[in-house]
């Protein structure tokens, strides 16, 4: 006999809308079961107060209460041993993936009630039944079907609650059934009067109902957004960069820039008219797939975003939109591996021989979004990011890969140790000379 099944079942995959959401739901469902045997313990430790602590109570009822003490705890820890049993069964099925199956939560939503009645009944038969009716025992069903609004399901708490006033009904039936009514207890003997509280716990059931299929319903839509905000973050990360995705997802419309410092990256493969020449458009829509994919991860490895493809190229910046106190210092490792890594699939021969030019600037930069409320781009604007351009431009002119400014060697120190001094540079469209290094 099934007891469970998968959580995905509902919705197709793990990661469906169905399946996170019945997630959502053994969850409840289980922190309703935790809380219910904290409840029984306090109960127990409130049976045996009423009796061993400093209570005001009758010698004569206390001495009751006392010989009904054994059969009461009994009965809670029958119950709690019940309910630990159900945390632990809801753990190990939230640990593989499944769910109870549904019959399963209508029978315990059944019993759980039933066991309050047993409890109720057996103060009744000790203490006296309007002892038992009039005390704090019938008080027990609504923190019950209070937390049954954890089960998330309006059905399960009507269940209880018609399961708790039928067993608080027919308790009360046989309690009073017989006694005869004086001026003092005709309301106590009346069995229309617990009629009326067994309704009263018919709708706090539903109440409980209604609350929990309210939550379960604002848990699918949370979802839904949730679900909908990753899938965007997923696409829109495809264009510019998850972590970009992310802050102009929460950003708001607003136009406006910020100055930051970034080091700003450009990257170039080196004769790639000729290249292009020799393939098909498909061929070369591969070739630079299978080039720029390791780049891109390269990029994200060291804290940078791709923030722009340049058909054969692309620039990338670091210190932006997140603030990277080692943003030289990543830029130029990052470039290394971008060097290292053409160079493997080149002599794997996953690609044709490719040689890269790439220059790397720092500096201050406006950094923001570009566009109109239909359509924005995340951006770097500045003389940084013209500096960077024209320093890429002159690795033609070294026949270099590498060339840094001397503001990125200043900060990188001894991580480019070995550079290839090239003093100051005449750089295209610039009003002063740039001292640049080469990096081997």
């Amino acid at each position: 006999m099934n007891l469970s099944r998968p959580l995905d079942s509902a919705g197709g995959t793990d990661d469906s809308l169905g399946g996170s959401l019945a997630f959502g739901v053994v969850k409840s469902e289980r922190q309703r079961v935790g809380v219910l045997a904290v409840l029984i313990v306090l109960l127990i430790a409130a049976l045996l107060w009423s009796v061993f602590g400093p209570v005001v109570m009758q010698p004569e009822l206390r001495e009751k209460v006392r010989a009904s003490l054994p059969f009461g705890i009994g009965m809670l820890t029958v119950m709690f041993l019940y309910e630990c049993t159900s945390f632990g069964w809801l753990t190990q099925l939230i640990r593989k993936g499944y769910e109870p199956v549904y019959w399963v939560r209508v029978v315990n939503a059944v019993i759980e009630p039933l066991f309050f009645t047993a409890v109720l009944a057996f103060l009744i038969v000790f203490v006296g039944p309007l002892n038992g009716m009039a005390g704090p025992a019938p008080y027990i069903y609504f923190p019950y079907l209070a937390l049954s609004a954890l089960s998330l399901s309006l059905r399960l708490s009507l269940v209880s609650g018609i399961t708790a006033a039928i067993g608080f009904n027919v308790a009360a039936f046989f309690a009073v059934h017989g006694l005869e009514a004086t001026p003092s207890t005709a309301v106590l003997v009346s069995f229309p009067h617990y009629g009326m509280k067994g309704i009263l716990i018919v709708l706090t059931g539903l109440a409980a109902g209604y609350v929990g299929h309210r939550l379960r319903k604002q848990l699918g839509e949370s979802l839904k957004v949730a679900r909908e905000r990753d899938r965007a973050v997923s696409i829109f990360g495809q264009h510019v960069s998850p972590s970009v995705a992310d802050r102009l997802l929460h950003q708001s419309v607003e136009l406006t820039g910020e100055e930051r410092q970034v080091c700003v990256m450009f990257v170039d493969i080196r004769d790639f008219s000729n290249l292009a020449a020799a393939k098909l458009p498909g061929e070369i829509v591969e070739y630079l797939n299978q080039l720029f994919g390791p780049m891109i991860q390269v990029v994200n490895d060291h804290g940078g975003i791709v923030n722009k493809f340049l058909g054969d190229g692309f620039m990338a910046v670091f210190g932006a939109p997140s603030e990277d106190l080692k943003l030289a210092r990543n830029a130029v490792a990052c470039a290394r591996e971008i060097l290292s890594s053409t160079d493997r699939l080149v002599a794997a021969g996953e690609i044709p021989p490719t040689r890269l030019g790439i220059g790397l600037h720092v500096g201050v930069a406006i950094t923001g979004n570009v566009g109109s409320e239909q359509r924005k781009e995340y951006t770097v604007i500045g003389d940084t990011v013209n500096v960077a351009a024209r320093i890429e431009q002159a690795t033609k002119q070294f026949r270099a890969q590498l060339l840094v400014s001397d503001a990125v060697a200043e900060q990188c120190g001894p991580d480019v140790a070995g550079a290839v001094d090239l003093g100051l540079v005449e750089l295209k469209g610039q009003p002063k000379p740039v001292h640049l290094y080469q990096l081997v």
